[in-house]
């Protein structure tokens, strides 16, 4: 005899279906956006096949503006070479093109390959634009950081235009063997996947736009800020398991979840919740391949105290019913948390 619950019953397929077809309209509805792409390696990779002259400089310049002098002055070190002719300049960059030549067929070969999150970071600022309408569409540019760990950058030009920037070096996926020759950090090896561009971008654009504003004094505040980023990552993201983009791995990410009423205690106990001492609560938020300190399980993943303002957040908006624009325009973290009911030790 079949059992007369809800899930037996005929109006549970009509739900499911109801929230298919909405799931699917609401995400029909999102316009992607149409970011212009400038490949800056390319261009370096061109001036490797032959000698570098003056006016190679200047034409590099001209045609990137800003992006040119913060990648001048930050990737080739300017300042050592002020006074120098440019004559001068121009002999050492091109001997600086010459050693990384083979790194720019690198690039090219894998990019070749990798071209899906392009059209993902289109989806997924368009998606961000729909959360946070004053979002301006930015103007990309993959660059070469000569392995400095340099992932990506914001900025903005002198016409006001949002600049992005991401270094194609730094994501070509955990195999590539120069990275543990030129001892990149182990835990970097989280966020290399070209996959992994997009959030990248949007992370430091969310926390370079919105973090002065927020005015961070206690580790609450660096939580619950960190949780708001995270939250529109998680709801953009349109990737098979958005934890991913985060750098956790299944069983990281299902850790962090079962064990949130001992994290909670932990910071309680501690004293580190309200500490506005930076060096008491950083190791909760530090980049990493564990959490380290005293009664923190050896196995713990990286940057709890970043998935405990997430969880705040999330609790906060299903509980106030909030927009996004909403969300990041309050700067009370005390009063997020209040609101929320967020207590895992209950």
């Amino acid at each position: 005899m079949q059992k007369n619950n809800f899930f037996n019953n005929y109006s549970f397929l009509k739900v499911v279906l109801a929230v298919v077809l909405f799931t699917s309209c609401s995400k029909q509805n999102i316009k992607p956006a149409d970011i212009t792409y400038q490949d800056f390696t390319v261009e370096l990779d061109k001036l490797a096949q032959k000698k570098a002259e003056v006016a190679d400089l200047k034409n590099l310049k001209q045609g990137y503006g800003r992006f040119f002098d913060v990648w001048f002055s930050e990737i080739m070190d300017y300042s050592k070479y002020r006074g120098f002719s440019d004559e001068e300049i121009t002999q050492v960059f091109g001997q600086w093109l010459q050693v990384n030549k083979p790194v720019f067929r690198i690039l090219k070969s894998h990019y070749e390959k990798e071209t899906n999150w392009r059209n993902d970071l289109n989806i997924q600022w368009g998606h961000l634009q729909t959360l946070l309408p004053e979002t301006p569409t930015p103007q990309l540019v993959g660059y070469f950081s000569q392995f400095s760990n340099y992932n990506t950058f914001v900025d903005t030009t002198e016409n006001g235009q949002l600049l992005l920037g991401y270094s194609k070096e730094m994501f070509l996926n955990d195999t590539f063997p120069l990275y543990q020759m030129l001892e990149v950090p182990s835990f970097y090896n989280r966020y290399n996947s070209p996959e992994q561009i997009p959030t990248m971008l949007i992370w430091n654009y969310l926390k370079s736009t919105f973090e002065p504003k927020h005015k961070i004094k206690n580790m609450l505040d660096q939580a619950v800020f960190d949780g708001k980023i995270w939250s529109v990552l998680m709801e953009i993201s349109n990737g098979k398991n958005p934890f991913e983009m985060l750098g956790y791995s299944e069983s990281e990410w299902a850790m962090l979840e079962r064990d949130q009423g001992q994290m909670w205690r932990l910071y309680l106990e501690q004293k580190a919740l309200y500490s506005n001492d930076f060096n008491v609560y950083r190791r909760f938020f530090v980049y990493g391949d564990k959490t380290f300190g005293p009664g923190i399980p050896p196995e713990c993943p990286p940057m709890i105290g970043s998935f405990t303002g997430y969880k705040i957040v999330q609790r906060y908006m299903q509980e106030m019913d909030v927009s996004w624009q909403d969300l990041f325009n309050e700067y009370d973290s005390q009063k997020i948390l209040r609101l929320s009911g967020y207590n895992p030790v209950k």
